[in-house]
């Protein structure tokens, strides 16, 4: 039996898990108008009218997180998904989270606790839920590629950015398990994928995503800079520097296991201090990276180590819950980078 499914057979991890998901509806969630949007237009795609999905600058979701919403709120009521939906996608998550810690009991329970502390955010409930598959994806990427299967982690990155586009920041994941060239290669693989799966949208006639401009809200680090908007040339410049940073972690900690779920967590605490807006869901890659940070530590960290990674997770989840998004994402930042340098 695999290690895998032995962790699945423990009704105990069962019974904690869906008493923690069910714990975390105590808190209501916040209702979003892109959630219910982005069904709307998922049904539009599964029935074929491709002109109509990405008709306005409205929509900045990929194909799949449409589909996905649509899925998501079958049976919704109030503009959220139904109570039912939640539960099963929170134990899910939970279940990940533990599994992750590979039978480290202590290790599970701090898991545990950070991923609760996430869902009750609210998250992943904030608008784009679908939005936290991508780190998963990007972090599994990188595990197959290790093990020689380039074409499967190319799919899994070109499929992360079906569910939007932000996800092609996580190519240079790639990093953490190869050399250039091979990450090179297989990048690039995975950007054919990710635009074969925006084709039927750009040959419907109708494909205006790259006309959206967004506003800059105060406090940000574009409006400290002086913009007032950002265009998609302006995403390009915010890309550099965070594809960039992701490249210098992924580089750093190439071969080690932490790797895996240290690149993705750069990439999502870089969007988050370099954005213009400060959305909730923009969090999503941020949890899942840092959980599976906690979940990795290698068992020969020194003690100092292991705690300023896993203080660093609950000051970024504190620090979102509190309302100071920006200080915690900077200080989680400064902590990933130091504890990564340290283990150099």
């Amino acid at each position: 039996m695999t290690v895998v499914g032995a962790f699945l057979l423990h009704r105990r991890r069962w019974v904690a898990a869906l008493l923690a998901a069910s714990a975390s509806l105590v808190v209501p969630p916040v209702s979003s108008a892109d959630l219910v949007d982005f069904a709307a237009l998922g049904g539009r795609v599964l029935a074929g009218r491709f002109d109509e999905v990405y008709a306005g600058t409205f929509t900045q979701a990929g194909p799949l997180q449409l589909v996905l919403s649509r899925v998501l709120m079958a049976g919704a009521a109030d503009g959220m998904p139904h109570p039912l939906v939640m539960v099963v996608v929170d134990v899910a998550l939970m279940l990940g989270a533990m599994a992750a810690c590979r039978g480290r009991p202590v290790r599970e329970v701090v898991v545990a606790l950070l991923a609760l502390l996430w869902l009750i955010g609210p998250m992943p409930w904030t608008g784009h839920p679908a939005e936290s598959i991508m780190a998963v994806l990007w972090a599994y990427a990188i595990v197959v590629d290790r093990r020689g299967r380039w074409p499967a982690a190319a799919l899994l990155l070109g499929v992360s950015v079906w569910i939007a586009p932000v996800a092609v920041l996580g190519l240079p994941c790639l990093l953490a398990a190869g050399r250039i060239g091979r990450a090179t290669r297989t990048g690039l693989v995975a950007a054919g994928i990710a635009v074969v799966g925006y084709l039927p949208f750009v040959l419907s006639g109708r494909f205006e995503m790259f006309g959206h401009v967004w506003p800059v809200d105060p406090g940000t680090l574009p409006y400290l800079l002086g913009l007032r908007e950002v265009t998609w040339a302006t995403r390009l410049g915010q890309a550099v520097l965070v594809a960039g940073g992701c490249a210098v972690v992924a580089g750093l900690l190439r071969g080690r296991l932490i790797a895996v779920a240290a690149a993705p967590a750069a990439v999502g605490l870089l969007r988050v201090v370099t954005d213009p807006l400060a959305f909730g869901y923009y969090w999503l890659p941020v949890a899942v990276g840092s959980v599976l940070l906690v979940a990795l530590l290698p068992d020969d960290l020194a003690p100092r180590r292991k705690g300023l990674v896993v203080a660093a997770g609950y000051v970024t989840v504190l620090g979102v819950t509190i309302g100071h998004a920006m200080v915690g994402a900077l200080l989680a930042t400064a902590g990933y980078l130091v504890a990564a340098i340290m283990h150099a």
